[in-house]
């Protein structure tokens, strides 16, 4: 008989196979092998039962086989999947009493570890390599939630079926196409006689351009010798930059990329890369007048803000249709981004035009719309307060005055127009009709100079505004050429990071040394946590700090946690782990932001961690942790390096 050391020393063997119980020390593998106990299964009998309540436990198949089944409302039972030796079973539903959603039954007989939830709390708290593959699992668990949260209120989304067709079903297919040799007159022949609108230049079997009705008006029809015009051929024609789109993507993947690229075709291609079919944006909106693939060209026909401020019902609906169809934070943030991305641009082509009919004439330099804050950060999933500023071209000195005057007219006349939209006035005036946000680019870089000459408490919150902007309008060289004196400014500046990076550590995460969150005490937000200033905006100046350091210009969080991850100057691990976290939280404010604006309630990031189920409370307690520990790496990582 065995005596109770060698159980134990077995049961630490076999954890040390198991992930991620192979990253814990030696003392946090003994104490799980101390608490664990053994449950045999023979074959046929049931692990868990779909409908009863999660008994808490975490599962670790030690030998044996389980197979996970699911029933539907009709009771008929599907397979989804097996669990074999050394594989974890019931992940999602430790730190829950909800009801299990599927069964698990032996195959076979069948041994497993259980582990109390109490156990696996304290291995988070300890181990976060640990912890992060557990908040992997949670993250998804959690966006399930939400989809049975829309469930149950029977929501009517616009366009809320479609977005997870795959791009293969609405595709068109075979595709027109024509040799890179191929002449103008061939080309419109082709055109014409299949009656497309656009068809895809090859280059042996693959995809090389694409040449639509409009190449062919502005670079043949157009030109002033339309004899030498005619005789240019598919290369010179066809718009080179292509952009292309896996036949198995998601067609609301497909509608993001036209939106950001502007464009109204897509090539797709299959996973060997070869042509696959083509989609245009008629194929995404065709018999879906009301659905959201229609926004977009309603947004573009707008002629006033007026007409402009009749589609915000279905922009507004756009998230909560992701959120039905189970899409990331990543995917939601981006497409709303690039909805708020249109609409500004048509604010600002309104606002052009009536800077012309009011006799002040069209903008009289290259100038360039830049936006900030979570605008910036492609991060946006509700409307927010406008931070946004004007860059334009530098000219003679005895013209600035007068050529910034005519900059702050048109940008109170787009921030008017965003007001009417609904994005608020930002309080502080971060808005490109302020003096102090509208400049010529030597402007710009005088301001910089100021800011970082007084290095006084506003001018670091004003730094951290500006700090990750990005152009939504107009001339990006200009953009550019800010974006590119920025990064060198703070790369080469180790006083000015130091600054930043003790602003950002002082600002503290509340959870106490129990593990308890810390919510308000009093005012009109007792017992409430605001998700973004105590939490999320956290890993954001983290973040911040890591990209200036290096001299990069990504600004959204995700990019730039994926940047430093990629330069190693984060452990794989803490990278996934922070990654998880932040969509952990971010996911938080937006199903928030969505219930309160179906209530007609403004969204303000505030929670009360009391309503929150156990699996939600957990969630957002780790995250938290998560966050703390994120302080403390980047500390100690400039520490060594500044």
């Amino acid at each position: 008989m065995e005596t109770k050391g060698e159980i134990l020393a077995k049961r630490v063997e076999i954890l040390r196979k198991i992930r991620p119980f192979d990253c814990l020390g030696e003392e946090q593998l003994q104490e799980t092998a101390a608490v664990l106990h053994e449950e045999e299964y023979p074959a046929g009998t049931y692990v868990a039962i779909q409908g009863d309540s999660s008994r808490q436990v975490l599962y670790l198949a030690v030998e044996g086989r389980v197979e996970i089944t699911v029933k539907d409302r009709i009771g008929r039972e599907t397979i989804t999947g097996y669990r074999g030796a050394m594989e974890l079973m019931g992940e999602s539903f430790v730190f829950s009493r909800d009801a299990y959603t599927a069964s698990a039954r032996a195959v076979e007989y069948t041994r497993c570890y259980v582990i109390p939830h109490e156990h696996l709390e304290k291995i988070l708290a300890e181990a976060p390599v640990f912890a992060a593959y557990f908040l992997h699992f949670l993250s998804s668990r959690l966006r399930i939630n939400y989809q049975k949260f829309y469930d149950e209120e029977e929501i009517e989304i616009p366009g809320r079926i479609g977005f997870r067709r795959r791009v293969d079903e609405v595709m068109t297919f075979p595709v027109v196409t024509c040799a890179a040799a191929a002449d103008a007159r061939q080309i419109a022949a082709t055109m014409w006689r299949h009656r497309v609108s656009s068809l895809v230049v090859m280059d042996g079997d693959e995809p090389r351009g694409i040449i639509t009705e409009r190449d062919l008006v502005t670079k043949v029809l157009l030109s002033p010798d339309l004899q030498e015009s005619a005789s240019k051929t598919a290369v010179e024609i066809m718009s080179e930059n292509l952009v292309t789109i896996n036949a198995h993507d998601f067609t609301y993947q497909a509608f993001l990329l036209m939106v950001k690229h502007r464009i109204k075709h897509l090539v797709v291609v299959n996973d060997e890369k070869k042509l696959a079919g083509i989609l245009a944006i008629q194929d995404l909106i065709k018999s879906r007048e009301t659905g959201s693939f229609a926004i977009v060209n309603r947004i573009e026909g707008c002629k006033t803000i007026e007409e402009l401020v009749k589609q915000r019902s279905d922009v507004d609906q756009v998230a909560q249709a992701m959120l039905v169809e189970r899409a990331t934070v990543q995917e939601i943030t981006a497409l709303i981004t690039e909805f708020y991305d249109r609409i500004t641009r048509k604010v600002i082509e309104i606002a052009e035009q009536k800077m012309i009919d009011s006799g002040f004439g069209p903008p009289p330099v290259p100038y360039c719309w830049i936006t900030m804050g979570s605008s910036g950060r492609k991060e946006q999933f509700a409307r927010t307060d406008q931070d946004n500023a004007i860059i334009f071209e530098d000219m003679a000195e005895d013209r600035e005055a007068e050529t910034k005057d005519y900059f702050l007219a048109l940008g109170e006349k787009v921030v008017t127009g965003l007001e009417h939209y609904g994005f608020r006035r930002c309080r502080g005036l971060v808005m490109g009709n302020n003096p102090d946000w509208c400049h010529s680019l030597q402007g710009w870089y005088r301001t910089l100079n100021t800011w970082i000459r007084e290095l006084d408490p506003q001018n670091v919150r004003l730094m951290t505004i500006f700090l990750d902007f990005r152009p939504v309008y107009g001339d990006r060289k200009l953009y550019d050429q800010l974006r590119n004196n920025v990064a060198r400014t703070y790369r080469l500046s180790p006083v000015l990071l130091k600054f930043l990076l003790q602003d950002t550590l002082l600002k503290k995460v509340p959870v106490n040394f129990l593990r308890q969150i810390q919510t308000e005490r009093s005012g009109e937000h007792r017992n409430m946590i605001n998700l973004k200033t105590s939490a999320c905006v956290h890993i954001v100046d983290c973040m911040r700090v890591f990209i200036l350091h290096e001299g990069l210009t990504e600004t959204n969080t995700f990019e730039r946690l994926q940047k430093i991850e990629k330069l190693k100057l984060l452990k794989r691990s803490d990278a996934e782990y922070i990654s998880s976290a932040y969509e952990t939280l971010m996911m938080l404010r937006i199903r928030d932001a969505m219930a309160k604006m179906r209530k007609g309630v403004e969204p303000d990031n505030y929670i009360n961690p009391r309503e929150l189920s156990n699996r939600e409370y957990s969630l957002l307690r780790e995250s938290l942790m998560v966050v703390n520990r994120l302080q403390s790496i980047t500390e100690k990582h400039f520490h060594m390096v500044l």
